[in-house]
């Protein structure tokens, strides 16, 4: 079977010589794995396709016997040359890449993550979002897998929440309710402004997350929800300089 289609470089490596392994986001599949032999030295099939962040289009077959993947030729769409020439910008959209890589994501979401992938990727390269800009793509990515609390709305009494007041986010069941119906409830008192953060990043993409300027204190709860939201429901932590299944 032979398929044409645009991927995210993640990561590369040498396995011979002149042969690399790749790792990529499928804009139809998922992450995938792939071999290019030859790919370390053939300017003619894959010149400047095998940078990470490099958006590329690949030509993809198997071997005979169809028990991996090998990638015939690429041609390069977009190679983020201001992500490349700038620490910082390589460390957000590094992160990012790693989340991806990390995350178990289902086939009829992948294409969703790849449009978010390749907005967060021109942004990151075209403007200067602050360091808690990856934190905005993770959240997203869980809820485009499905893990979509519905923040406008108790569960219980059916309310709106955008009030002045905080809320109660139970993180394994995934539901927000008033303080008014909370009682007895298991999970997390979360301010106003944090609750009205999350709803934003679910109805919004990354061109609008560099307008966003969070309090500290807002900042540090939506660091801390997330983070424990997606441990439980994705089984990702980070853990050194990468994420660790749990």
């Amino acid at each position: 079977m032979e398929v044409t289609e645009k991927v995210v470089i993640l990561r590369t490596g040498k396995f011979k010589e002149n042969d690399l392994w790749v790792k990529f986001l499928s804009s139809g599949r998922g992450v995938q794995n792939a071999f290019a032999f030859g790919g370390s030295r053939s300017r003619r099939r894959f010149g400047g396709c095998f940078e990470p962040f490099s958006q590329v289009l690949f030509k993809i077959g198997t071997n005979r016997v169809g028990t991996y993947q090998v990638l015939q030729e690429g041609s390069l769409i977009k190679a983020y040359p201001g992500i490349r020439s700038d620490i910082r910008k390589i460390g957000l959209a590094a992160n990012c890449l790693k989340f991806v890589e990390a995350a178990v994501l289902e086939r009829e979401g992948s294409r969703g993550v790849f449009e978010l992938l390749t907005e967060t990727l021109d942004v990151i390269e075209e403007a200067e979002p602050d360091d808690f800009f990856p934190l905005f793509f993770r959240a997203k990515v869980a809820f485009e897998q499905g893990y979509n609390p519905d923040f406008t709305i108790c569960s219980q009494c059916g309310k709106p929440l955008f009030s002045s007041r905080p809320v109660v986010f139970d993180i394994e069941k995934g539901v927000v309710a008033c303080l008014d119906c909370a009682d007895g409830h298991r999970g997390d008192t979360i301010s106003a402004g944090t609750v009205r953060t999350l709803a934003w990043i679910q109805d919004t993409g990354p061109s609008s997350w560099t307008s966003l300027k969070l309090p500290a204190e807002i900042r540090q709860e939506c660091f801390s929800v997330m983070d424990r939201f997606m441990a439980y429901h994705l089984g990702l932590v980070w853990e050194g300089n990468g994420y660790r299944k749990i």
